[in-house]
């Protein structure tokens, strides 16, 4: 079980990326938190290869022309229970 934090700069906020990123983390299985506005930060749980998944999936699923940042943390904090979206508005 590894944590990783995901963090990158989306235009648009309305498209219903967060609710299909969400989908993509149940699917593979990662539990974690999403919060964005327009700058988009994930904090995953999961296993190595899942989480290596997701954040091939949200590469290749962002559309905006932007790099997605990440580093991984081998702390098995199991934090999560779920995977949860929070919308900042400014």
């Amino acid at each position: 079980m590894i944590h990783t934090e995901i963090s990158f700069i989306r235009k648009k906020t309305d498209d219903g990326f967060g609710f299909a990123c969400m989908k993509a983390a149940y699917l593979f299985g990662i539990t974690g938190r999403m919060e964005y506005n327009h700058e988009v930060k994930i904090h995953a749980e999961g296993e190595r290869g899942n989480i290596e998944e997701f954040i091939a999936w949200i590469k290749e699923n962002e559309k905006d022309d932007t790099q997605v940042r990440y580093n991984y943390s081998f702390n098995n904090s199991r934090k999560y229970k779920e995977f949860d979206i929070f919308r900042q508005t400014l």
